[in-house]
């Protein structure tokens, strides 16, 4: 991973910021385009997921809890 990738995605925490949310789930935080309708953005490589939402979470993105973890006790 060099800067140059962490930098293709600088637009989520930056000029685009209010247009992104991190949806907290078990696996950990998914960021969020938000819209109709809502698109995740996919990272694969995981050291840079962790930085992009660091930087996410630093910029103050909205963090949404994913209630689609809980299931109903039967």
């Amino acid at each position: 991973m060099s800067d140059r990738d962490l930098l293709a995605y600088e637009r989520m925490w930056t000029t685009e910021r209010d247009q992104w949310e991190l949806h907290r789930t078990s696996a950990g935080d998914l960021p969020i385009l938000k819209g109709d309708p809502p698109m995740a953005e996919v990272i694969c490589d995981d050291d840079l997921a962790d930085l992009v939402t660091a930087r996410m979470l630093a910029a103050g993105v909205a963090v949404i809890a994913d209630h689609g973890d809980c299931q109903a006790a039967g």
